[in-house]
């Protein structure tokens, strides 16, 4: 099974387009941002980002982002069908 927090370190630096902001959209360090994505290349044992002047997902890269935002958007109709459940109330397991 995939890491979660992988998954999102992933997602975030596409999305953003770099390490840093994804690390600051995900209240973590750059670091720790740089070692979950390293983790789950490792993990996978293929490149999932191409680092350079431009940063850009790999073949392997993009099949997951595919797959994170089908997870995401799973996980959001999920959440709408549990009974009281509030959309604003967030991850909070309270």
């Amino acid at each position: 099974m995939l890491d979660a927090r992988q998954l999102e370190a992933l997602v975030a630096v596409l999305e953003h387009g770099s390490f840093g902001a994804a690390a600051e959209q995900l209240h973590l360090t750059l670091a720790a941002v740089s070692l979950r994505v390293k983790a789950l290349e490792e993990s996978l044992g293929q490149r999932l980002l191409v680092r350079g002047k431009r940063l850009r997902a790999t073949v392997a890269g993009q099949a997951l982002l595919a797959y994170a935002r089908q997870l995401q958007l799973m996980e959001a109709d999920l959440l709408a069908s549990l009974p009281g459940h509030a959309p604003a109330a967030g991850r909070d397991w309270q």
